[in-house]
């Protein structure tokens, strides 16, 4: 699925993020702070779907790419927004 916008908000776990720029490379915010890039590493791979790739807020290739951009992106702002708290593992610190 590609990514033709310009700019577009993305819902995630709670939270509204905003995508920004346009291709080659979208800024990724939430609340006005960049958390990160999506990229287009290739226009068109395999199945002739551009592959997008990760980018930190530094500039520095992250190890997320594929085709499915909303995918990679979500996948992203688990690990990169600290308003995402992190998945309850099923585990209390009081023993029973």
């Amino acid at each position: 699925m590609a990514l033709e916008l310009d700019e577009t908000t993305l819902d995630h776990r709670d939270n509204v993020y905003t995508l920004t720029g346009g291709a080659p490379s979208w800024a990724i915010t939430r609340d006005g702070v960049t958390l990160g890039h999506l990229v287009i590493k290739s226009p068109a791979g395999e199945e002739g779907e551009p592959v997008y790739e990760i980018r930190t807020v530094e500039g520095t290739p992250g190890n997320l790419f594929g085709t499915d951009w909303e995918q990679i992106v979500k996948a992203h702002l688990n690990d990169a927004d600290p308003a995402i708290a992190a998945p309850y593992s099923g585990e209390s610190g009081a023993s029973q």
